[in-house]
């Protein structure tokens, strides 16, 4: 019996894969580095440890990563992205009805901490959550389990009794891994292998219907 819903946050909560990966791709372009784009699709979904050694593997030198991050921002400072602008519009309706059936809810996602607590308080979430965890926290992020895993002990549920939320591949296949049931946000821009997820939903609301069925 499902106890439990975990969400990831890049590309379920806030759609910011592709915006951040527009933006990538055009700072290296203005740099005069020009990246595979199969390599810059593995950002995707990945922890910030290992999209930063992507961007150094695209950049094909060691950068300093405080002087990037400040080049990085300076050259987008004029355009900050609003989070509510690519919130789901979904996702509340979901949130409320978890509540309202009192579901434990979590999220667990690749982000910084730092990251993840802007989009909370811009979208004021925070007070949904019982559990927050970022990547930056454990030495292996997604495709590692241990994130998911940690997620359950903290809401005091068993693995088998967590309903996750993913997109990545990463993400699908660490709660897959951790013995999760996974329903796939289904995002079609991206390379994302979302069959290895137990079912593919088109919006958040979905997950209602699905939890529903699982209640049988």
């Amino acid at each position: 019996m499902i106890k439990a819903v975990i969400f990831d946050m890049d590309g379920v909560i806030v759609d910011t894969e592709p915006i951040y990966y527009e933006r990538l791709h055009e700072f290296f372009k203005v740099n005069e580095v020009h990246p595979d784009l199969e390599e810059l699709d593995k950002i995707a979904g990945a922890s910030s440890t290992d999209t930063w050694d992507t961007i150094q593997r695209i950049w094909g030198k060691t950068l300093n990563k405080h002087e990037y991050d400040q080049a990085y921002e300076e050259y987008f400072k004029d355009r900050p992205v609003n989070n509510n602008d690519i919130l789901d519009p979904n996702l509340k309706t979901l949130l409320d009805w978890l509540v309202e059936n009192q579901y434990k809810i979590a999220l667990a996602s690749s982000s910084s901490m730092a990251e993840i607590q802007k989009v909370l308080e811009e979208c004021n979430l925070s007070h949904y959550f019982e559990s927050i965890l970022s990547g930056d926290m454990f030495r292996q992020s997604k495709p590692n389990p241990e994130i998911y895993l940690k997620s359950a002990v903290q809401l005091d549920v068993e693995p088998a009794e967590c309903l996750v939320i993913e997109d990545s591949t990463h993400g699908i296949t660490a709660a897959k891994a951790a013995g999760m049931y996974v329903l796939a946000k289904r995002d079609e821009r991206f390379n994302f292998n979302q069959n290895l997820s137990d079912k593919i939903i088109d919006r958040l609301t979905d997950a209602i219907t699905e939890l529903k069925e699982l209640k049988k």
